[in-house]
């Protein structure tokens, strides 16, 4: 690999942020050519610059963390199941709306300044709020999962073979 593949291999491949000494060690460069790609990769919108008390550090953006993801979950579980867990989601959702008298994220979020919960009331809605927020993004990545496994299908795109996984798609 040219230096180029080398940095960009190495910074695209890391789940949490990396400084620039870290990428140009691991991709046996000098850091200021690190520097150069990893800045380079932010401008073309690959990563993201996350500011340190020691220095800038660089993680993938959102958005091609979230695509990973919609292409592993495709990749790994057999549609039947991405529906299955699309449906547990749905039905999960539906139990706190019905538990917590909502009809929305928003509303139990508004929910929680109310003077009539105590500390224990507030915590434990605080913690299905953040379930609740992590299952949004897991109901989008099912979908689109489910949807690219059909478009690969229909575009008669050979996909590499289901690993039925013991861990639920969408469980943390």
């Amino acid at each position: 690999m040219d230096t180029s593949a080398r940095v960009r291999h190495v910074a695209l491949t890391q789940t949490e942020p990396r400084t620039a000494e870290w990428v140009a060690r691991e991709a046996d460069v000098p850091r200021e050519i690190a520097v150069t790609y990893l800045e380079q990769m932010v401008e073309q919108g690959n990563l993201e610059v996350v500011e340190t008390a020691e220095e800038r550090s660089y993680k993938l953006d959102r958005v091609t963390q979230f695509l990973r993801e919609v292409r592993e979950l495709a990749e790994t579980h057999p549609l039947d199941e991405l529906s299955r867990e699309l449906n547990a989601i749905g039905e999960e959702i539906d139990t706190w709306k019905d538990t917590y008298e909502v009809e929305s994220l928003t509303e139990l979020r508004q929910s929680v300044s109310r003077d009539d919960f105590d500390s224990e009331g507030r915590r434990e809605r605080l913690e299905i709020i953040d379930e609740w927020a992590y299952n949004i993004e897991m109901h989008e990545a099912l979908q689109l999962a489910i949807s690219l496994k059909n478009s690969l299908t229909t575009l008669g795109v050979k996909s590499p073979p289901e690993e039925s996984s013991t861990k639920h798609p969408h469980r943390r």
